[in-house]
Order: structure tokens, then C-alpha cells, then sequence
């Protein structure tokens, strides 16, 4: 169960560093399903039942199926939760609903969690060359590949979570003409299983299946249809903050077609494997005041993979354009004959697979600006089985921050107990200035990360690891996700000079996890510090987290009730009696209606909720360290006050 993997992780900690703990949980939400879902419905899809074949391999991957095929959006469609899929992108399924978070009826013991059902197909006829009737000497097969969460190597390695053996992953298909209690039948499932059963068979990292549907007088009709579910199990946590997502599985490649054969596995199909990566050597982005050409790489690195069972002639190329879509360069890796995957692994041709790279992006001094890199792999003489999956793009961004992280959190990171401090490690080439820092935090189940913390900033020691402390902010709470996915911004209350290497992080103030995004697909652990026991301690957790510097002259010499648009004074304070006065200042037009009042404990809590009123009533509350918010509740600006109460 997951009770025993999660203390399994905080006993080995234990054991290692004494009392210092680095947390890495699964998510508990999917920011990025939560955002696109208010899209996804709109999209235009087919009416009409779908004609043979049927075929997608999840490479045009936007978050969710394509609608044009799929008939519900539960899945997550991706390239970050699966490790060496046939294709690029595969569909995800786990323990969260549509809107990327935990299923309402989530149980300890095994639930009934995402489904993907196709849309009808007409499996009564096929209409090329010509329109004809289906029949059982056709050859119909159905095939799919298949992998369980939770990836391979060290446990602070994998991606994901392994779904256990009471969990499963089932196939159903659908017959027309049946009464209605037996129209879904299952036709195959398997049970969980950790990745390292399915690689110790044949060293492949999906299982493949492969199906005949002979049952003519079930299935050969029109309006069949086909889906995947699964069923997953949570784990009996009772600490809020360390609850997560679990159980995933990875479906790439579904093929339903006539012609084929039980020994029908390989295709003529040449193909990315990852997504595309950055031209930066330490970075996914930075700031464009501290670019320089020395932060280019001299190669990046692209995994390509043929599917077909003999070689092929490939052609690979690049070209990058600029934010107005001008083409400002480009490569070309020429032709080259691709061994088979099954046989020879992946593509070793340098000029393909480790291309240089041709472009300088020549900045105007402090001009932030994007370029689209746009990768093409494709057979080399005629068009393969999958064109869809030929190309692969990257955006790169010379703007105001620092980013090791691509944007995506597969994990959750936090450190126990209280007082716990994490450091970012980030090199500037010139002095600049640091403003803020933007960070994300996953959304938790009751948002129960929601505690306070320092925002800080060290120098370096000389040593590569932090020294001084050079910044630290009053008790701050992470900003609830309104927008999903989103990094929000936390200001420096004075602007910070900075140069050499600097260490951007926080302090924690509770023993909870406050579930820091972590980004699994890129590695900058080297630069991850953390101090739970009175000396910092380098991560070995492989990934990076979802904190960015950033820097600019926006803020210089505005003072904080211009940058915050308003400000508030409390008294008295500390506060003997039962109301409590506030005086805000503002330099918007607003009223008392358009901001709120929250007050929080020293844990974190909420006590107190109102609209704004110049005085409230504090009876209720006892005596102690509190923290009071006021929101502009158009632009989403806080401004929090210490408030003590004495009686």
C-alpha cells in the first residue's frame, strides 16, 4: 500500500541524515488538467462514427485525448510520466479525475479511477479502397502498448508511482446489439506491477498486446467502441500534506485495422521518443539581461527511434524562428539510414540524434525575446506510417527569470521538520537585481500545504554551498492556486543587489511538506541545497524545483504601497480588547467591498474570514501569534501584518 512506500522513503531518510528530510511525494492534482479542461469541451470533434483504422499514438499531445477520436477527457495525454514510450507522448492514467485532482470516491482499497473510451466506430465495413462489408477473414486485430508508473533505477530516480497488485488495468470492448447490463465486456487486464517485471522479460519498456476480434456477430458492427480504465488504491496517510496522486499507467499506440496478424508488431514508423530540449547548458530559460554565448551548448541531444523491423533512410533538420515568426537559422542533418529500434536501440548518428547547434541568439542588451525551435524526423524517401509524430518543438525564453524546470511538476517537494531551509543555487554572469522570486506550489487536498514560510536569500560561502543570509522576508504564505499551473510571484520588499552566486530559497515554519512543484525531466540537483540539522546538505532527489529568480529594474526606487497597489496599518496592536481597527490606504479607486480579511494562526489556519470593515470583532479568538491578510480582490495584491493578541 502506499502507507508502507511513503515511511519506506522517510525511514531511509531517517537513517541516513538523522533528523534532515528531504520529501518527495507524488502529486495530489494536476494543475495543468485543471487549466485546460475549461478549453477542452469547446473543441469541434467528428459526429459520424469513425472509419478503420483506427490509430493514435498520443503524439499530438495537448493535455487531452483528441476529441476527434475519444469520447472523455479523464486521461492526461503527455511526454513527462512515461520513460522511452514507442512514440513521443503517451496517455496517463492515475488516481485523478478530468479536472486533475483526486477522485471524490478515492478509497484505501481498490476504486474504479480514469476511463478512455473511443468514440463509435464502424466496425461493419471498411471504405478503401472500396466499401465493403467486414468479415472474420479480414484478419481485425486490436494492439496497444502498455507500462506501469513509477519508472526504473533509484527510488529518487523514477517518475511516478508503481501501481501495486491489487490495483489494474483493464480493456473492455462494446457490443451494439447487446442487452444493455452485458454490452461492455471485458477482454483483457492485468494487474500492477513495478516497470522492472515487464523490462526483465525482453529489456523493453512497454509491455505490447495485441488482440483478434473474431466475435462477428458482437463486434462487427456499427457503433462498436473500445475503452481502457483503471482501478487504483490510496494509501492510509494521516498527514494531509503528504497525501498524493498514485498508481499510474502508460498507454501508447493504439492500432485497431484489418490486415494484420497475431505477429503484426513493428511498423514503418520513425519517430521522436522525447520532447525537445533546450539549446541553454544549465537552463530552460533566463533572464536576457544575463545572457551570454557562453551559456549556449555546443550539441543538444535528440532520441529517435525506427519502429519498423528493417533500416531506413531518415532525414533530420531544425530551424528556429523568432518571436515575429521570421526563420533566423536553421540546420540541416541529412540523410541517413536508421537501424531498427527492436534490434539496434535508438539512433547514434551525431548529426541527428547530437546535432550542433548554429545559432548565437544574438540579444540586444537586456531585450527579452522567444524563439521556436521546430525539430523534423521523418523517413527520408516516402512518408512513414505516423507523420504526426515527425515533429517536435521547443520554446526558448531570454526573459526576466531563471528556470531549470520545464514548466511541469511531476513530483511534490518539502522538507520536516520546522525550521528546515532550502537553498536554490543560481550563477550570474553581472550584478543584477533581484525583485522577486516565482514559485509553485501543488495543489493539496484541502490545501492543507498552506503554511507559513521565510522567503530568503544567501550568498555563497566560498565553498559552492550557502553562506549569509542576505535577505529574508516576513511570515509568508504560499498564494492558493486560482489560476492552476501558474507560477505566482513573491516581491522583495527592498530591491536586492546581487552577483556571483546567489541562493534563492525559504525557511519553513511547520513540520509539513508545502509541496514545491518538481520537475522529474530535468536534472539540477546539484544546485538543490537543504539544512535540517545545522548543516547544508546537497539533494540527491534527481529533478529540479519550481522556483525562479527574478530580476529587472520594474520595482527600483517604487515603494511598497506603489508596487502593491494599497497598504493597511492594524491597531492596537498587540491587541487587548475585542476589536481590532484597520486603516487602508490605497491608491486605486475601490471600495471596502473590493478587498477581504483573513487572519490566519501561526500554524497556518484560517480563523477568520470577512469582506473588508475598518473595525472587526476578535472576541472569539485566543491569545497568541496571529497573521492578517487583506486582498484586493480584482488584481489578487495581499499585503499580511503580524497581529498579537494579549487579554
Amino acid at each position: 500500500m502506499k502507507k508502507i512506500v511513503i515511511y519506506f522513503c522517510i525511514t531511509f531518510f531517517y537513517i541516513s541524515m538523522g533528523l534532515a528530510q528531504e520529501v518527495l511525494l507524488p502529486l495530489s492534482g494536476n494543475p495543468l488538467m485543471d487549466k485546460k479542461k475549461k478549453t477542452h469541451h469547446n473543441s469541434k470533434s467528428t459526429i459520424e462514427a469513425i472509419k478503420l483504422p483506427f490509430i493514435d499514438d498520443f503524439s499530438n499531445y495537448t493535455l487531452y485525448p483528441d476529441s476527434n477520436l475519444w469520447a472523455d477527457n479523464y486521461v492526461f495525454v503527455n511526454s513527462q510520466f512515461t520513460i522511452n514510450p514507442p512514440t513521443i507522448g503517451v496517455a496517463t492514467f492515475d488516481a485523478l479525475n478530468h479536472n486533475g485532482i483526486i477522485y471524490p470516491n478515492a478509497l484505501i482499497s481498490q476504486f474504479p479511477s480514469d476511463t478512455l473510451t473511443s468514440k463509435p466506430i464502424r466496425l461493419d465495413s471498411v471504405f478503401t479502397p472500396a466499401l465493403k462489408a467486414i468479415k472474420l477473414s479480414d484478419s481485425l486485430y486490436f494492439s496497444f502498448y502498455f507500462q506501469p508508473g513509477g519508472g526504473r533505477g533509484a527510488a529518487w530516480e523514477r517518475i511516478g508511482d508503481a501501481p501495486e497488485a491489487e490495483d489494474s488495468l483493464v480493456l473492455e470492448f462494446y457490443c451494439p446489439v447487446c442487452q444493455a447490463d452485458t454490452q461492455w465486456n471485458r477482454i483483457w487486464s492485468t494487474k500492477g506491477m513495478p516497470l522492472d517485471t515487464i523490462f526483465k522479460i525482453d529489456s523493453n519498456y512497454f509491455k505490447y498486446v495485441i488482440i483478434p476480434i473474431n466475435d462477428t456477430a458482437k463486434y462487427y458492427k456499427n457503433g462498436f467502441r473500445f475503452r481502457f480504465r483503471n482501478y487504483s488504491s490510496l494509501g492510509n496517510n494521516i498527514i494531509p500534506s503528504w497525501s498524493g496522486n498514485c498508481d499510474q499507467w502508460n498507454i501508447d499506440y493504439v492500432y485497431l485495422g484489418i490486415s494484420r496478424t497475431i505477429n503484426d508488431t513493428v511498423r514503418k514508423d520513425l519517430t521522436f521518443i522525447e520532447k525537445a530540449s533546450s539549446f541553454l547548458k544549465n537552463y530552460q530559460a533566463m533572464p536576457a539581461s544575463q545572457f551570454i554565448a557562453s551559456e549556449i551548448n555546443d550539441t543538444i541531444s535528440n532520441k529517435l527511434s525506427n519502429l519498423d523491423g528493417i533500416a531506413h533512410a531518415s532525414s533530420y533538420k531544425y530551424e528556429i524562428r523568432n518571436q515575429f515568426g521570421s526563420v533566423v537559422a536553421n540546420y540541416d542533418g541529412g540523410f541517413f539510414n536508421i537501424d531498427s529500434y527492436w534490434t539496434n536501440g535508438y539512433q547514434q548518428y551525431n548529426f541527428h540524434a547530437r546535432p550542433p547547434v548554429v545559432y548565437n541568439f544574438p540579444l540586444a542588451i537586456g531585450t527579452k525575446s522567444w524563439y521556436e525551435i521546430r525539430h523534423l524526423f521523418k523517413e527520408g524517401i516516402s512518408q512513414d506510417f505516423r507523420p504526426q509524430n515527425d515533429t517536435n518543438i521547443f520554446i526558448q525564453k531570454f526573459d526576466d527569470y531563471y528556470a531549470y524546470d520545464d514548466g511541469t511538476a511531476e513530483n511534490g517537494y518539502g522538507l520536516t521538520p520546522a525550521g528546515s531551509k532550502l537553498a536554490y543555487q543560481f550563477n550570474l554572469n553581472k550584478t543584477d537585481t533581484l525583485v522577486a522570486v516565482e514559485m509553485y506550489f501543488n495543489s493539496i487536498l484541502n490545501n492543507s500545504n498552506l503554511k507559513y514560510f521565510y522567503l530568503c536569500v544567501w550568498n555563497d560561502n566560498g565553498s559552492g554551498k550557502p553562506g549569509d543570509t542576505i535577505y529574508r522576508s516576513s511570515p509568508i504564505l504560499p498564494i492558493e492556486n486560482t489560476e492552476n499551473n501558474k507560477f505566482q510571484k513573491y516581491i522583495l520588499n527592498r530591491n536586492l543587489i546581487v552577483n556571483g552566486k546567489i541562493y534563492v530559497g525559504m525557511i519553513q515554519t511547520t513540520d509539513d511538506n508545502l509541496n514545491i512543484g518538481f520537475d522529474r525531466n530535468t536534472s539540477s540537483e546539484s544546485h538543490i541545497f537543504y539544512n535540517s540539522s545545522g548543516s547544508w546538505n546537497q539533494s540527491f532527489l534527481k529533478g529540479s524545483l519550481m522556483i525562479r529568480p527574478v530580476f529587472g529594474v520594474e520595482y527600483l526606487g517604487i515603494n511598497e504601497m506603489q508596487k502593491e497597489n494599497f497598504t493597511f496599518e492594524i491597531f492596537p496592536n498587540p491587541l487587548k480588547y475585542d476589536n481590532l481597527q484597520i486603516n487602508l490606504q490605497s491608491n486605486l479607486n475601490l471600495q471596502n467591498k473590493d478587498y477581504s480579511i483573513q487572519i490566519f494562526d501561526i500554524l497556518g489556519n484560517k480563523v477568520y474570514q470577512s469582506a473588508f470593515e475598518n473595525q472587526i470583532e476578535l472576541n472569539n479568538l485566543s491569545n497568541g501569534v496571529y497573521f492578517i491578510r487583506v486582498s484586493n480582490l480584482s488584481d489578487g495584491n495581499q499585503q499580511t501584518k503580524k497581529l498579537i493578541i494579549t487579554r
